[in-house]
């Protein structure tokens, strides 16, 4: 069962993260959102998902399938094959953007729970 929760949740976020993709003209911008987004998303919902099958659906699930390092890596990698201050500069980016997205979504989800 635990499984066909994981996969439920993979298939929507899947699903969530090509429609981004769709959205975005240029795909390093669609993998920065996906996981920014991804990163705001998790640790706000993160508090709520209280039983093991919620964790597995959505966390687990869902944001694994929607955010992606190995795209991530891959975008840094042919970026730098053109510019390295480019790929260097886009890794940054991701990295800081994605630990400030983490730490407002704990900070709106402390402020909520008052």
């Amino acid at each position: 069962m635990e499984l066909l929760y994981v996969c439920i949740g993979g298939f929507f976020g899947a699903i969530a993260r090509f429609l981004m993709f769709n959205v975005f003209a240029k795909k390093e911008r669609a993998t920065l959102f996906v996981n920014v987004s991804g990163s705001f998303l998790l640790v706000l919902f993160m508090p709520y998902m209280t039983t093991d099958w919620q964790q597995l659906l959505i966390a687990i699930g869902f944001f694994g399938a929607y955010t992606t390092f190995s795209t991530f890596t891959l975008d840094a990698v042919q970026l730098a094959k053109t510019s390295k201050k480019e790929a260097a500069l886009y890794v940054v980016r991701m990295l800081s953007y994605s630990a400030v997205a983490m730490l407002v979504a704990y900070m709106l989800d402390s402020m909520l729970r008052r």
